[in-house]
Parts: C-alpha cells; structure tokens; sequence
C-alpha cells in the first residue's frame, strides 16, 4: 500500500481527473467518491436566440457552461457574456466565447454585484442550475437589471452505496479530503455515515468561508482549509502548504 499522504476528492464524474493528475504531481494518491451528480436540463429560455430578448447572460458555474453548450453551442454573438469565477470564465473562453468583464477576486455573487453596480442596466439572463443562494437576481434587479433565469441542470446525491463506500474508505484512509461546495460536503456526510467519527478528525479543503462554518456546523473538528481563489490553484495552494506543514 502506499505511503504517500491519501485524499479524498468528492467531485462529479467526468468532472475529476485533470485535478487527480495535479495532486499525483504533488506526490499524493488520490481516491474519487462523487458527492454531486450533474443532470441536465433543457431550458425553454434557449431554445431560441437568447439575443432576441437579452443583451447579457450571466453563466454561474461551470456546469451552466457545460449545459448550456450542449443545448446551444457557444459562442452566442450579440450579447455581452459575463462570468461569476475565473474557472466559468476559463470555460468560456474556451469555447470561444468572448467576456464583457473578468470576474474579481473572490469570485462570489457579491462581488459580481458589485461589478455590475457600476454598469448600465439591461436585460440579463442567468444561466443556472436549480437552486443555488438565490442572491444574484434580487441582487441585480435592486441595481435595475430586468433579469430571465434558465435553469439547464440540477444537482443529485449519486447512487452509491454504504458497501461501495465502505470499499472505498477501507482500500486507503485518506488524511485530507477536498470538497467544492456546501452541497457536496452535505452529500458526503449523508454517504459517508458509518464513517464520519474517523471522517470527522480529518482537515478538509474548501473552496469559501462559507463551507468552512458548515465544516464545524457538521461536526468537523479541524479548522477547514479556505482555497484563495476558490478552485483548484487555490486548493493546490493549500494541499501544498499542509503538505509542507
């Protein structure tokens, strides 16, 4: 068995591996227990031209990004395209999709607001899934926005089992674990619930603040690591400096 420090990442599906080749390049080995299943979603907001009645889209995520593309494949021309994080940006520009503005620093719904306090109000459609803090609308529309939603896909507890858990967690112990949003963390302590005293003791990396105060509301006992800037250079930034540590 290896010797290398384990950690456990909690990602989607399909969504793991560049992050898993990182971490290996750090010396770690890595074990992948998905704690968020993506199902799209077809919204009926693009089914036609969203520029017919929006001059901005605002994508949340990038799973929004993902979804969207499969249902109409950016780059969508006329419209002013903005991003909430830098990895959503990253995304779309990918697919060729021109930013009316970069993200700021930390990247959160209110620090986009307060971008946008500075622009000209339009028509926005966000592009979502279901759920969600439900900030970014009132928030834009108290700044004169007229703001359309397009939910394109919703996120699932994964169909896994407490044996397929177990089978999991017994091949290695992990020693850290990263997690990249509160609903993945909650899945993880409904998975993992005849684990959680051993998970409970181990350090996890978090992606906000606000995870961070849903860690020890949970139960965990370590003060969570917090990735500045949320995603993976700042989770590598942390898994580094505990590994130095």
């Amino acid at each position: 068995m290896s010797t290398a420090p384990h950690i456990l990442i909690t990602r989607p599906i399909g969504q793991h591996q560049p992050f898993v080749e990182q971490l290996q390049a750090l010396g770690l080995s890595v074990s992948h227990l998905p704690c968020l299943e993506i199902e799209p979603l077809f919204d009926t907001q693009l089914d036609n031209d969203p520029a017919g009645n929006f001059d901005s889209i605002l994508f949340t995520s990038v799973n929004a990004v993902r979804q969207a593309h499969r249902q109409r494949p950016l780059p969508w021309p006329g419209l002013a395209v903005y991003a909430i994080g830098s990895a959503t940006a990253a995304s779309l520009e990918g697919l060729g999709q021109a930013l009316a503005l970069l993200p700021d620093s930390p990247y959160s719904s209110e620090s986009f607001l307060h971008q946008m306090g500075a622009r000209t109000p339009g028509r926005l459609l966000l592009v979502k899934g279901c759920g969600g803090r439900g900030l970014l609308g009132p928030g834009l529309q108290k700044l004169g926005w007229h703001v359309g939603s397009a939910e394109v896909y919703r996120r699932r507890l994964p169909d896994i089992s407490a044996e397929q858990v177990t089978q999991l967690l017994q091949q290695q112990a992990p020693d850290l674990i990263s997690i990249t949003s509160n609903e993945s963390l909650q899945n993880l302590v409904t998975l993992t619930a005849e684990h959680l005293p051993r998970l409970r003791e181990l350090p996890l990396v978090v992606n906000s603040a606000r995870a961070a105060i849903l860690a020890r509301e949970l139960g965990f006992s370590q003060p969570a690591l917090i990735a500045i800037p949320p995603g993976d250079q700042g989770q590598l930034a942390c898994i580094r400096h505990w590994l130095q540590s």
